[in-house]
């Protein structure tokens, strides 16, 4: 027995001593390099580049995915970062997914989970809350406000929501409602079957709608943002292709500038991201005419890039509206870009001449930006703060003038419709039957 464990300790010390033996340095490096690269450019151009000093990452993490190795990095920042992130070219991502439609690969539609509104039974709905164009749901015939009862014959749960975000074509339980305003009951009107298509690549178009809307004789008008960016998602912005959502930008203004509009209501609840350039021009557009040539927003970098620090003016080339006050639209969506240009005109013409109509945006006072790309990681950190005309900063989710939520109401018109809940009550307050501002809507 002794013999036998004396060959067993032998072997052992030789394949320790093989083991050891062998330099596996090369294999670390080349599985952690993507990482080893995001952690340098992190403290050198980070915004917050300075609390990671003195930080290593566990020597383990370096092996993580790029997108979950960038939170244990932000997180040092204890800034509660949620902006910074990293795309990675080899797989199919969405950056800037908005509730549960993703651009990459979506069935194209938002929607919220809830308790069946009639009362009638426990079961939970899903209430469709955007259907957008040319998408498999638009193609299907799903409307806003519509009721998802199941798909393929199963029942929704806060487990399986993602079902109806991507995916093979599904068979849907579809439901209306119907409002006994007598009785004061909410009834079901129909029940169909909606076969909706596989999920694709659905192109989320920037200014989706405008219109002028008439009122007792007053001329409103309407412009639906979701995007500040100046080219599609697919194109991106190659050398020499056309802008193709500034060129529409510019094309709606020049409609509007034309109708003659008394006032305009500015839809960007579902605005959630955007470019510094297409902000600065859709301000310039909208911004009382005085504030021409004044102080659009400024930007601060970290200490080792000040010169990159920036006071962008509001564009005088355009042709503003010359209306001395803006009405805009909110979500807990409005994020970014939309946010940099509400509250800059907020300081611009006075928080009593920017009227905002909704519930409360996000909150990011900061701009990413691609620092650079490597071993197909393409990384977007924080890099500056964006502040007002007098150098404000400190903002974060910006409130409504009039707080309305507008999934407490029974009827979810579509987006640009006078009746609509939220246009509506800028309609209101722009013919003086909302006297009073308020921070309530009472609901049907």
């Amino acid at each position: 027995m002794k013999t036998f464990l004396t060959h067993i300790f032998t072997v052992c010390c030789l394949l320790m001593a093989i083991s050891c033996g062998e330099d596996r340095t090369y294999e670390y490096e080349e599985k952690t390099q993507h990482n080893h690269w995001v952690f340098s450019e992190m403290k050198d151009k980070y915004l917050w580049g300075d609390s990671l000093k003195e930080f290593e990452p566990a020597w383990k993490s370096f092996f993580a995915k790029p997108s979950e190795f960038l939170p244990k990095v932000t997180a040092k920042s204890k800034q509660g970062d949620s902006w910074s992130y990293v795309e990675v070219d080899t797989l199919i991502e969405d950056s800037h997914q908005r509730g549960y439609f993703h651009h990459v690969n979506s069935y194209g539609l938002d929607f919220v989970l809830m308790n069946d509104p009639t009362g009638q039974t426990t079961k939970q709905v899903l209430r469709v809350m955007t259907v957008y164009p040319n998408s498999p749901a638009e193609r299907a015939g799903l409307l806003r406000n519509d009721f998802i009862c199941s798909y393929n014959s199963q029942k929704f749960t806060s487990n399986n929501l993602t079902k109806l975000q991507s995916g093979v074509a599904r068979t849907l339980e579809v439901r209306h409602i119907t409002h006994e305003e007598l009785e004061g009951r909410i009834e079901w009107l129909d029940t169909v079957t909606v076969q909706l298509p596989a999920s694709e690549y659905v192109e989320d178009e920037a200014f989706p709608i405008s219109t002028i809307c008439l009122a007792e004789g007053k001329r409103i008008g309407y412009l639906m943002c979701t995007r500040l960016v100046e080219y599609p998602i697919e194109t991106g912005s190659p050398r020499g292709a056309s802008p193709v959502y500034r060129d529409d930008l510019d094309r709606i203004m020049s409609d509007i500038r034309q109708s003659h509009i008394d006032e305009l209501v500015l839809d960007l609840r579902l605005c959630n991201y955007g470019t510094m350039e297409m902000a600065q021009r859709l301000a310039s557009y909208v911004v009382s005419p005085e504030c021409l040539g004044s102080t659009f927003v400024k930007t601060y970098w970290n200490d080792r890039y000040t010169e990159n620090n920036q006071t962008i003016p509001y564009d005088m080339s355009v042709a503003n509206l010359g209306l001395n006050r803006i009405y805009i639209l909110t979500s807990s969506y409005t994020q970014g870009a939309a946010e940099w240009l509400i509250h800059a005109l907020q300081h611009s013409m006075g928080e009593e001449r920017v009227i905002l109509i909704g519930k409360a945006t996000k909150g990011q006072n900061v701009m990413t930006q691609e620092v650079g790309d490597n071993f197909h990681v393409h990384l977007f950190p924080v890099v500056a703060y964006v502040a007002d005309g007098s150098g404000d900063y400190e903002y974060g989710s910006i409130s409504p003038t009039i707080d309305v939520t507008e999934t407490d109401y029974i009827t979810l018109l579509d987006y640009g419709d006078p009746n609509e809940i939220l246009l509506n009550t800028a309609i209101s307050h722009i013919l003086g039957l909302i006297s009073q501002l308020t921070n309530e809507a009472s609901a049907e």
